[in-house]
């Protein structure tokens, strides 16, 4: 592990994923997730942090991707290349317990590293650059010209709204409750 991984990441750096392993009882895990109603978190402490946006935070039990597999979730569904998580494909295939992912926006806004402790060890650090290309428009094809014309069906008149039946059922209206009203 060099140091370098552990340094977070500037705002306009690639996009980057931490990986850690908790050595924690799975069952207390819903703790380590996010802050408390108290603003209690023993998350932060542990990666030696002073603070993590836990939004951008994931923590979970293996058997919540073991299907799926560490590298597959860091590839397909996180966005890493292939290439990034190679060099690491046993140790993540091997993980075990509880994960913790921190995305490089939880701590971006600031300078320092992670300083793990306790219970948290470094697994790894993922960073896939973002390649933005600007599209070149497309010319006009033939058929994307011209205009829609109105729909109507060939040998069918358009319908109208029927305004005098509505007419004749507002007028029937009236005269009911003009009757009710002389009851009354």
């Amino acid at each position: 592990m060099k140091r370098d991984d552990l340094t977070f990441p500037t705002e306009s750096a690639a996009r980057t994923i931490f990986v850690f392993q908790l050595d924690i009882d799975p069952a207390r895990i819903d703790r380590w997730k996010a802050p408390d109603a108290k603003g209690e978190w023993p998350l932060p402490e542990a990666l030696g942090v002073k603070a993590l946006d836990a939004s951008q935070v994931e923590v979970f039990a293996e058997e919540a991707i073991a299907e799926y597999g560490m590298v597959r979730y860091l590839t397909e569904a996180n966005g890493m290349s292939a290439e990034s998580v190679a060099r690491d494909e046993a140790v993540l295939s091997a993980l075990a317990g509880v994960i913790v992912m921190v995305h490089g926006k939880a701590v971006a806004w600031r300078d320092g590293q992670f300083e793990p402790s306790g219970p948290a060890r470094f697994v790894g650090r993922y960073s896939e650059k973002v390649s933005l290309t600007a599209s070149t428009p497309q010319p006009a094809r033939e058929v994307t010209r011209g205009q829609v014309a109105g729909g109507t069906t060939e040998g069918r008149e358009t319908r109208r709204f029927p305004w005098g039946i509505l007419g004749f059922g507002l007028l029937g209206l009236i005269v009911l409750a003009a009757i009710l009203w002389g009851l009354a």
